[in-house]
């Protein structure tokens, strides 16, 4: 497919200059399964000097005419540089590996992919699964697929192009493939934030790389309408209730033996005249910091992709992706014991055993044990919340000997419900009995830091030196424990 040749153009006015290759291929799925897929190239001044006709004569009339929407060349907003983007939607969720084969050709560097979408009451899981092989040969794209795309400068085989490199072409490519679901998403690797899950790939990986991403989104409206449900339900049986006393609880006999029916007044509770609301009107003071656990307390936040995913494989699981996740949730929710969850996930050594080497694995991020202290120095409480199997939990906090400095532990595992709802910071809450407004939290996700802020909380946002910054965030941004405290 001549737009395929178009594409890989990119590739070949980088490697004029003997530069690094960054592409990125973002695809984004939306709630009805539909989607768009975005290839995107930047030229940087010394190359846009080299080949003018980049930002003024790529042809991209191929792309076009396969129906992708061109976006450039065009200068970027700062410096010289050139970026060119390229755009093909997805109608529905059987088409996205066509779309994909379109950018390197059918079975090279993506294959197998697929999108399900599942529905069950009030959820839509979806799953999207496939494997990239960056271990594509450019040589197998030779003269006739490049000469004279984008005129003379270009015509040159790609050994020309190899020596001018002077390595070869397969060192200098980089891949960037990301997938964005509708909600918050789980997946196998370690680079997941919030909806959108990524994987940086080179050709010399040795190996192709599995794909696997899932979310679950919940559907309001049927359970708002199971809720009014059972209150009208209820409502019902409290009048049937009342009518049963007053026809037999409210009547008495007169000395001629004859039922009269007796009238009640309720009696009046006295008034309080120092409404408890009264407290709440003084200015908040902060009293106690809350930290999340995956992400802030310990260095990894992302426990499915980058802990359990591959523990189990390693240990011969073959249970999806969505059979994990499912799995953790259930075992996160105090439904399932450790043991339980291994046997459903298909590993069949000792429980114990596979609890100790799994929980073995985790670290603490560095500087959180004096950031605690020096929070306790100021007179502070801090409580660290999480969702995550209580024996996996407990294990640990009494390996680094965390009860020791943390005052609370809120644990998924143990109250029976996740954050973000508000039923687990009703939890915080109620076992530190500090009020919304008198806490700080420290998170890595945004829903979390959402709903923390809309019940009053304090927020910011954990976000390691060196990790990609959120496109838009309304929570302050906390690179370390020490920036937390005004310094560098």
């Amino acid at each position: 497919m001549r737009a395929l040749r178009v594409l890989l153009i990119f590739f070949a006015a980088l490697l004029l200059s003997a530069c690094q290759v960054d592409a990125v291929v973002d695809v984004v799925v939306t709630e009805d399964g539909s989607g768009t897929v975005t290839l995107t190239t930047a030229f940087d001044e010394e190359i846009v000097e080299m080949v003018p006709e980049i930002a003024s004569g790529l042809r991209t009339s191929d792309l076009v005419s396969a129906g992708w929407e061109v976006d450039g060349p065009r200068r970027a907003e700062t410096g010289n540089s050139v970026v060119v983007s390229a755009t093909k939607a997805f109608a529905s969720p059987d088409d996205l590996g066509g779309v994909l084969d379109e950018i390197a050709g059918a079975g090279t560097l993506f294959s197998d992919f697929q999108v399900e979408r599942t529905r069950s009451f009030a959820r839509t899981t979806y799953e999207v699964t496939g494997k990239i092989d960056p271990r594509i040969s450019l040589t197998t794209f030779g003269d006739e697929s490049i000469t004279g795309l984008v005129g003379a400068p270009l015509g040159m085989s790609l050994a020309d192009l190899q020596a001018a490199a002077g390595r070869p072409l397969e060192e200098t490519v980089s891949l960037e493939f990301t997938i964005s679901l509708p909600d918050t998403v789980q997946a196998n690797t370690s680079e997941v934030s919030g909806q959108t899950a990524r994987w940086q790939l080179t050709p010399r990986d040795p190996l192709a790389t599995d794909i696997e991403v899932t979310s679950s989104i919940e559907d309001r409206l049927p359970r708002i309408w199971a809720a009014v449900a059972l209150v009208a339900l209820a409502l019902l049986a409290t009048l049937l209730i009342f009518r049963v006393l007053a026809r037999f609880g409210g009547r008495r006999t007169d000395e001629r033996g004859e039922e009269v029916v007796q009238m009640r007044r309720p009696e009046k509770s006295p008034v309080d005249p120092a409404p408890a609301t009264a407290a709440r009107e003084r200015p908040p003071r902060l009293e106690l910091v809350v930290l999340d656990a995956r992400g802030v307390l310990y260095d990894e936040a992302n426990d499915i992709g980058a802990r359990l995913v591959p523990f189990v494989r390693e240990r011969g699981s073959k249970a999806s992706l969505q059979e994990i996740n499912d799995a953790f949730r259930s075992a996160s929710l105090g439904r399932l014991s450790t043991a339980e969850l291994w046997a459903d996930l298909g590993l069949t050594e000792d429980p114990a055993e596979l609890d100790a080497l799994y929980t073995a694995e985790f670290r603490l991020r560095e500087g959180v044990l004096d950031f605690i202290d020096r929070l306790h120095e100021r007179g502070l409480r801090v409580a660290v919340i999480t969702n995550n199997v209580l024996g996996w939990s407990k294990a640990i906090r009494t390996r680094f000997a965390l009860d020791e400095r943390v005052d609370t532990w809120v644990v998924s595992g143990e109250i029976g419900c996740r954050k973000p709802d508000a039923a687990f910071f009703e939890a915080l809450r109620r076992m530190t009995k500090v009020e919304y407004s008198d806490s700080l939290l420290i998170d890595d996700q945004i829903d979390d830091l959402d709903m923390a802020r809309s019940l009053n909380m304090s927020t910011a946002m954990f976000v390691p030196q060196g990790s990609q910054l959120p496109a838009s965030s309304p929570h302050p941004i906390v690179h370390g424990f020490d920036s937390f405290f005004g310094r560098s």
